[in-house]
């Protein structure tokens, strides 16, 4: 009986870890989708010359401008995040 009691324990446990991973799993299908989206507008502009309203419309989710800034020599810094479509914010190194 306590055999047959740990065995349906165990079964439950593998069938909730079953569920997470297939979550995990369709996240990173969507985030695949997702980049390949963004990866298909970035080709068609490859070789820009202009920035157009066509252009920022499929490449721009949207654009986030904080408080300007000053520091101790009162050099000027403006924090913006850009949202790019299908991908969201893409962090960059600073120069």
């Amino acid at each position: 009986m306590i055999h047959f009691h740990i065995q349906i324990i165990w079964q439950s446990t593998l069938k909730d870890r079953a569920a997470a991973l297939q979550g995990e799993l369709d996240k990173a299908q969507e985030a695949t989708v997702n980049a390949e989206k963004f990866m298909s507008v970035v080709r068609k502009y490859l070789s820009i010359e202009e920035l157009t309203h066509t252009l920022l419309r499929e490449m721009v989710e949207k654009i986030v401008v904080y408080e300007c800034e000053y520091d101790e020599n009162e050099v000027r810094r403006q924090r913006i995040d850009i949202y790019y479509s299908f991908v969201g914010k893409i962090d960059l190194p600073e120069e």
